[in-house]
């Protein structure tokens, strides 16, 4: 069945196309016994707005983009993407506005936005390339609407949300100092990813301004995924880094996917958490409580209600104000304990 339009219900009615558009926006300016008429009528029929001839109507494309310069298999599979996208979509989708996620190793950011496919965009800062955030700079001063969740390496002038992860692993570290712990191994990122190059050397640079040794023979460089993880700690085990006198009794991974995959290693193993091994993970995503393992936590469901928010004031939408910069904490379960 072919879709209702203005025109036909403007034939129907007797009326003017324009007449039928105000109508139906609740324009004042026509008669209210005209505007019962065409709202009624057009709820007799069906009649539903066409959204590409109202884009174009009013220059919106009423869409927001959330630009991840990652493989569609990492991002849908990691839940720390699923907690960011859905703190974005809870500011997003009461405002009318669906998100448009796209996941490519090298995005378009220009194409969208000139194109009018969306009306701003969020990007993950951590991941671009300086040739990318050059084009996003260029953007920004064209006046469009962008927000990076975490800066990133080049310098940018785009608006960011960011978690200071200082607090929580400095906590975290203590925890394990506390404890008893002397020597630990560090899960790192991939080497080519900043945020993964800087979590490792965070957690190195404050373990060993607390006193906690991490030799550079136990910082492995890993994917950021379970499996990955689960093949580095299998190695530190064949080399000796964790057992005996001079072993690590506690590892820090760059993300909980990793804590989880390293979990499965030491199980395998036969190496008990904590008992043999303290593990520390990072972003506190569902399935890390779920399983109960210690982390620090800088909730990414905030960033992403922190970046829409900050986006739709740029699109001249007041939203609750939310700070740019979260704080982590560390969250102590049950992978940490004494050393033994």
């Amino acid at each position: 069945m072919p879709q209702v339009t203005l025109q036909d219900l403007a034939d129907r009615l007797g009326v003017a196309r324009s007449t039928v558009s105000r109508a139906l926006r609740d324009d004042r300016q026509i008669a209210a016994p005209t505007r019962a008429r065409v709202q009624a009528l057009a709820a007799q029929v069906g009649y539903r707005p066409n959204a590409a001839a109202r884009a174009l109507t009013r220059r919106r494309a009423d869409a927001i983009g959330f630009m991840l310069p990652r493989t569609s298999r990492f991002v849908y599979g990691n839940p720390y993407f699923h907690e960011l996208l859905e703190g974005a979509a809870s500011v997003a989708e009461p405002l009318g506005w669906p998100l448009v996620v796209w996941t490519e190793v090298e995005p378009d950011p220009a194409a969208w936005l000139r194109g009018g496919r969306v009306d701003g965009v969020i990007a993950l800062g951590q991941g671009l390339r300086p040739s990318e955030a050059a084009v996003l700079d260029a953007l920004h001063l064209e006046g469009r609407a962008l927000v990076l969740v975490h800066p990133p390496a080049s310098p940018c002038r785009v608006p960011y949300v960011a978690t200071d992860e200082g607090p929580g692993i400095a906590a975290a570290v203590a925890r394990l100092r506390v404890l008893g712990h002397r020597r630990a191994a560090v899960l790192a990122g991939p080497p080519g990813l900043r945020y993964a190059r800087e979590r490792a050397a965070r957690w190195q640079r404050v373990a060993c301004g607390q006193g906690l040794v991490v030799d550079p023979d136990d910082v492995v460089a890993a994917g950021d995924d379970f499996e990955e993880a689960s093949a580095s700690v299998r190695r530190l085990a064949a080399a000796g880094r964790l057992r005996g006198p001079h072993g690590a009794t506690a590892i820090l991974a760059g993300n909980d996917l990793m804590a989880l995959g390293a979990w499965e290693a030491l199980r395998d193993l036969g190496l008990d958490v904590p008992g043999d091994v303290s593990l520390v993970g990072f972003d506190d995503v569902p399935a890390a409580r779920w399983a109960g393992l210690s982390t620090v936590r800088q909730c990414a469901r905030e960033l992403g209600v922190a970046a829409m928010a900050l986006l739709a004031r740029q699109l001249g939408v007041p939203t609750t104000p939310v700070s740019p910069t979260l704080v982590s904490t560390f969250v102590p379960r049950r992978t940490v304990g004494p050393a033994p």
